[in-house]
Parts: structure tokens; sequence; C-alpha cells
């Protein structure tokens, strides 16, 4: 996720404070974006006192500037309020992590979600069934799943109705029989409602899950919201297939994950059938509903990308749109020969006709506003594709291993596509990190999980350090290394300070632990020569 931070330049704080039939050739054809009509207000608190001059990074503009609206309004509460965020989750709930205890779940493995949602963009609403299909990873006599606020009227194991409560935001099933270690299962649960967004102790700036604004929903989750709108194992540990099928007017748009490989109309109703055969976390998994148009561009046989935009956009804001959006194939190749293959087999944007205070990469369709169609915004949150979606955190806590390496990634895109001088970013980078006194990027708190400074820029500059002790060939060794090792699952700091160790030493591990851990920001970039001399 990016957050566009306060008194900031758009381009530097590109900011992220805070991821097959004939419907399968439609998703192929050429569409368009509306033009910007009215605004989310999100407020965006400033942590830091202004920084001096940092990036003269230039973000076009393709639309004007338009009148905010009033900011949408929720009675969610936190998954984890101040007072109880030391509370032991019980038995069965709960995946360990250090920021976020009661999140996930244990004694299963979910492999497929099958969720159908009927949308009333209008009112708000969805009438749900989601069916999760598990393996048992011990003998279970209750599950657990993530779900926060909704209706639930029905939960059927293996399709026999079974008694469930409600606490917190969990869902707390009772299954008629036990079910043994290694046994596959089902849990199929039907709800309905308004859903409400969560106050998440991390993200201070928004409230998370599914939005609904004047007729357009869409979803961002990072990191907790996905519980908001369907029934899961909330953590990134455990990833899984979706199937997600959108039911809405027949006038309106429904996009998602994946491919498009069903869409019928009935009744004056559109149902959109999308599916995700790569793993993927459940706070990645998105719903987009509104007045779209979908604008193909070209690429390789094996990879889509795809496109949408607001039909309202005027024809001079739909080109500009367009253009800013047109960096993506070449993005891609770029990130491809650094990093190895594109992971997944469909790539994106939408765009919202209205301005957000963030962007997210939700997997293979990131979420964007009218003012965040900047290169670098566009490039970091494709970037997140590989580090973030394909390799996902195993423990919120290294969150770094998400942000830094897209932000750098952005940075390195900007360099080599658009001429920027490197070097003299990053001088300019770490003179505003140590003005603004960036904490430990490895001993970050959950109320800095999306701190800019923390987790964006001294994580940036950490690799950048790393680059230039080994130079490019170790450098992008390293990534590539750690990518391959863990793409599709997940990771942590100690595995990626093991390869750094395995193909760069122990003392290349120090100089990233001193970035990550001491309580000052080094003084300098270190004693090796500016990457632009060792790569020459």
């Amino acid at each position: 996720m990016r957050r566009l931070a306060s008194g900031l330049t758009i381009a530097t704080a590109i900011a992220l404070a805070a991821s097959a039939c004939s419907a399968a050739e439609n998703e192929r054809a050429a569409t368009t974006l509306p033009a910007a009509t009215t605004t989310i207000a999100v407020v965006v608190p400033s942590t830091t006192v202004a920084p001096p001059p940092t990036t003269a990074l230039a973000v076009p503009s393709t639309t004007a500037a338009e009148p905010e609206a009033p900011a949408t309004s929720t009675t969610a509460a936190p998954p984890v309020s101040d007072d109880e965020a030391d509370a032991t989750p019980p038995p069965g709930a709960g995946a360990g992590d250090s920021f976020y205890p009661w999140l996930g779940n244990s004694g299963y493995d979910v492999t497929h979600y099958d969720l159908s949602l009927d949308v009333d963009p209008v009112a708000n609403t969805i009438d749900g069934l989601t069916t999760v299909h598990a393996v048992a990873t011990e003998d279970l006599t209750t599950i657990y799943l993530d779900l926060f606020g909704l209706e639930v009227s029905t939960v059927k194991v293996d399709g026999v109705p079974v008694g469930f409560a409600r606490e917190r935001a969990e869902l707390i099933v009772q299954p008629a029989e036990s079910i043994p270690a290694d046994a596959s299962f089902t849990v199929e649960v039907a709800y309905a409602g308004t859903p409400e967004r969560i106050r998440d102790p991390g993200v201070p700036f928004v409230r998370i899950g599914w939005f609904g604004v004047n007729g357009v929903v869409f979803t961002s989750n990072e990191p907790s919201g996905s519980m908001t709108w369907f029934p899961s194992n909330n953590h990134p540990t455990d990833k899984a297939t979706f199937t997600i099928r959108i039911t809405v007017p027949e006038h309106l748009t429904a996009a998602s994950n994946g491919l498009l490989v069903d869409e019928i109309v009935l009744n004056d109703r559109r149902t959109a059938t999308w599916q995700m055969d790569d793993l993927m976390a459940p706070y990645l998994a998105a719903v987009y509903v509104g007045e779209f148009e979908r604008h193909a561009q070209a690429s390789r046989d094996d990879l889509l990308i795809r496109d949408y935009i607001p039909r309202s956009l005027s024809e001079p804001q739909r080109q500009a749109t367009l253009e800013a959006l047109s960096i993506t194939p070449g993005a891609i190749e770029y990130f491809e020969e650094l990093l190895g293959p594109y992971p997944f087999d469909a790539y994106g944007t939408i765009v919202m006709p209205f301005t957000l205070g963030f962007a997210m990469e939700n997997q293979t369709l990131s979420l964007h506003g009218t003012q965040t169609l900047g290169s670098q915004i566009i490039a970091h949150e494709l970037a997140h594709q590989w580090f973030g979606n394909s390799v996902t955190v195993a423990d919120w806590s290294d969150i770094w291993l998400h942000e830094g390496f897209a932000h750098y990634l952005s940075f390195l895109y900007l360099a080599e596509v658009q001429g920027e001088d490197l070097e003299a970013l990053m001088a300019r980078e770490l003179e505003t990190a140590t003005f603004a006194g960036a904490a430990p990027t490895g001993g970050i708190t959950v109320a800095q999980l999306f701190d800019f400074n923390a987790v964006y820029r001294r994580a940036m500059l950490t690799l950048h350090a790393l680059h230039r002790r080994v130079g490019d060939d170790v450098f992008f060794d390293i990534l590539r290394r750690h990518y391959e090792s863990s793409a599709g699952g997940t990771t942590n700091t100690a595995e990626f300070l093991a390869v750094v160790e395995e193909l760069a030493g122990a003392g290349a591990v120090g100089l990233v632990e001193a970035w990550l851990y001491d309580t000052d920001v080094p003084s300098t970039l270190g004693d090796s020569p500016p990457v632009s001399e060792i790569t020459e």
C-alpha cells in the first residue's frame, strides 16, 4: 500500500504510509475510464516535521483539481482495541502474528475460497455465500474464521448445517463431528448486510476493508480489512486460490483478481466470475464495482494487461489516463530483467472516478485514485506483485520486505527509464531520513506499520547501501535468490539475511543490520563506490 504523505512532493511521497472462454475474450477488449467526479476526503496526518525538498520527480496530472466530497463514515471498531492488544486469543484463534495476535487461525490450511457476492452498490449492501475449502492440520473440534460485522444466517460444514457463535471478529464454527488431521473439509457461510470498515491500529490514515462511495465499490484490505466482506483465515501465512463471483446491476462493471472466466446477464443483473489460480493472501482479494471501461494493452501471449478507467472521463482526461498507464508493459519487462518472470497471468490498474489518499497493490489489479497515476507510484504497485503479493511476509512486523523493496525498485525504474541520477536521488533521501529521524526499520511498532520514513524510505536506503556495497551482479543475485526461494509463499527478515550472507558475506549482513536496527540513521550510504561506478 502507498499513502500520500503530507508535506512531501507527490513524487517522493508516493506515499505509502501506510499489493478463457468467450468472457475471457471480452476481458481482452479495449476500454476506458470516466472523468473524476468526486473525491474521498482522506485526511493524512503528518508523522514528521516537514522535510527539506527531496526528489523532484514530476507526476503527470490527469485531471483538473476537483472539489472534495465529504468523507464516508463508518461505525467499525478496530480488530484489536488498544486495551485488548495484549489479550491472548483462545486456542485455534490467531496465527501467532506479533502485531496482530487475533488475525488468522490455526488448525487448518485453506486451499480455495469460492465467493458469491450479490452487490447493491447504491445501498452499499452485499448478500454473500463463501465456501472455504480446507485441510485440517490437526484434529479439529472447533473451526475459527475471521469475519467482522455482517449478519450470518447459516453455516454448513461439509454440507451439514452446524452451530456457530460470534466473538470479536471471530466466527466460531462447531462441526457436528470432529474433523481428523489431514482430512479435507468445507465450511459454507451465508451472510448479508452493509460491510463496516475497520479502524486498524496499523493504518491510522483511513479505515480499511469494503468501501462504498456514491455507488462505486472498491476494497483496500491491508492488513486486516478482508474480513469486513468475507470469512477467511485472514493472515498471509495461509494463501489460497480464489473464485470470486460478483452480481451487480447490468449497466455496471464488476472486476476482481485474476482472469474474467465467465460473464452472464440475467434479469437485468450481470454476474462476472473471476478466477485467481495462483496463491493469494486474503488481504489482496479485491472487488470493484462501478461504471468502468476496460482497456487492453499489447503484451506477450502469456500475459494479459488490462486496465479499468471511469466512463465519466472527458476525452482529454481519458487520453491522459491511458498515457499514464501505458508505462505498464515496459515496467513489467524492466522488473522481469531484474527479478525474473512476472508471477501471474494478468496485470492492470483500476482507476477510481475520484481521488484517494493511497494506492493499493491488490493482486493483478492495483487500485489507484485519479491523482496517483505518476510513473513512480504505478511502478511501486507493480513491483509489489513480486515483493508483497508473490513473496509475502509471514509476520506483519517484517513489512519492510514489501514496502522497502517496492519503493527502491520504483526508484531504480525511474533512474533507468527516465534517466534520473540514482545516487543524487538516494543522497537526498538520506538527507530527508536523517532530518526526520527515521525510526529503525526493523524495530517498528504496529502503529508504525506504514510509517513512511521508517518502512519506505529507511528500508529503501538499506537496500541501496547493500547495492553500493556488493555491486549490481551480486545485489540482483540476492534479490532474485530471495524472490525465487519464497515465490508463492512467505518470508521473513532472517531468510533475507541468510541469502545476503550466502552471496555477499557476513560484512554485508552487518551493514544491513545496522540500517535495520541502529537507533540513528547511518550517516552515509557506505564507503563503497556509487552504483554508477560499480557498474561501469
